[in-house]
């Protein structure tokens, strides 16, 4: 469905049909899952000429707009998306032919994931709490919880998901699900703090594939000159 509707966008734009394409993966895309994306896109009517991780990916477009070609540079790239986390170490530098034409060099030093490790996951701590604070007011009191009604568990996820964005640029978040189960109306507020509270676990996590990266490359911290941010788990201040 999605190369299907990627397709329908691409073709509209180009005033063309499409047939080919290249497709961003996970860098720990085992075989059977390249296959799995190939016979998806087929099915949608594509035909993949590479497939690319995703950080790679990423590494290159940033080299594209590098301005200290001469220099060697070193890069981080740190992607969090919804259900991972993968990092990858670049080393920019340049290279000259034959001929004395100086070419970009990329090399890719070290590409470390971690799993389960994803905006997700705070999704589900902040459901989490909303659900401990309206089983615990007093309308609800000798009654079931509400993640036991599907609809109710529903309704909190969409609003967990608005008050992480919302705490993604302020240090409170309020909530209000109008009737959210018994004609019970939940509002409460929650803040930042509380949030990283609850992600204590998690975000004991978050430098773990960095350290492994580094640990890979040969490197440390102070060898690397930058650090590129890429995914919607970034967009957690604590992260």
């Amino acid at each position: 469905m999605i190369f299907a509707h990627g397709k329908f966008l691409a073709d509209k734009q180009s005033d063309s049909i499409i047939k080919d394409c290249t497709v961003t993966i996970p860098s720990y895309f085992d075989l059977n899952k390249r296959r799995m994306i190939e016979d998806a896109a087929e099915l949608a009517g594509l035909t993949i000429l590479q497939m690319i991780h995703e950080n790679t990916a990423a590494a290159v477009m940033y080299g594209l707009h590098r301005k200290d070609f001469n220099e060697t540079h070193t890069v981080v790239f740190y992607n969090m998306g919804g259900s991972d986390t993968e990092v990858s170490i670049v080393r920019y530098g340049s290279i000259t032919d034959e001929k004395e034409k100086q070419y970009e060099h990329i090399e890719i030093l070290a590409e470390t994931h971690e799993a389960n490790l994803g905006s997700t996951n705070v999704d589900k701590i902040i459901l989490k709490e909303l659900a401990k604070r309206f089983d615990e007011m007093p309308e609800r009191k000798g009654k079931e919880s509400v993640m036991k009604d599907n609809r109710a568990v529903n309704r909190l996820i969409k609003d967990s998901i608005k008050a992480k964005e919302i705490l993604s640029a302020n240090q409170e978040a309020v909530v209000k699900v109008p009737e959210l189960l018994d004609y019970v109306t939940l509002f409460t507020t929650l803040s930042r703090v509380e949030l990283e509270a609850n992600m204590k676990d998690d975000l004991a996590r978050v430098a773990k594939p960095i350290e492994e990266a580094l640990k890979a490359a040969g490197l440390t911290v102070e060898d690397i000159d930058q650090v590129e941010l890429i995914g919607g788990g970034v967009r957690v201040p604590k992260v």
